[in-house]
């Protein structure tokens, strides 16, 4: 059994474009990042799981890429998230893996740059 304290974190790296429009900062035009996304998973046994596990790496990364990497990477995000802060990029991130992880997604962290990240905790 798994101690409930136990999560595992896997990165994911992913480049795409945005602007924020009527910003006050170099923002407001168009430019591009190299984004980093951590998923920190928790309290979960996926069927199929190896005993002892939270859940297999591979599973977390299949989940991920497919309902959001294959999303952000190399897109414009206004298409798809009207104001694309890192905070409003990691809400719309929660709610697509909250769809498939439920209580067990416990940490999703997005870094725009690779010294400045929002946040969301369970």
């Amino acid at each position: 059994m798994i101690p409930n304290s136990i999560t595992v974190t896997k990165r994911f790296e992913f480049e795409y474009a945005h602007m924020l429009p009527g910003y006050d900062g170099k923002c407001k035009n168009l430019h591009g990042h190299h984004g980093v996304l951590e998923v920190e998973i928790g309290q979960f046994l996926i069927n199929g799981a190896y005993e002892g596990m939270v859940i297999d790496f591979r599973d977390l990364k299949r989940i991920v890429e497919k309902y959001v990497i294959d999303k952000l990477d190399h897109h414009y995000l206004n298409d798809f998230i009207p104001i694309p802060t890192a905070e409003n990029m990691t809400l719309k991130i929660v709610e697509e893996l909250q769809i498939h992880f439920g209580k067990a997604l416990k940490r999703v962290r997005v870094y725009e740059t690779p010294d400045s990240y929002a946040e969301w905790r369970a």
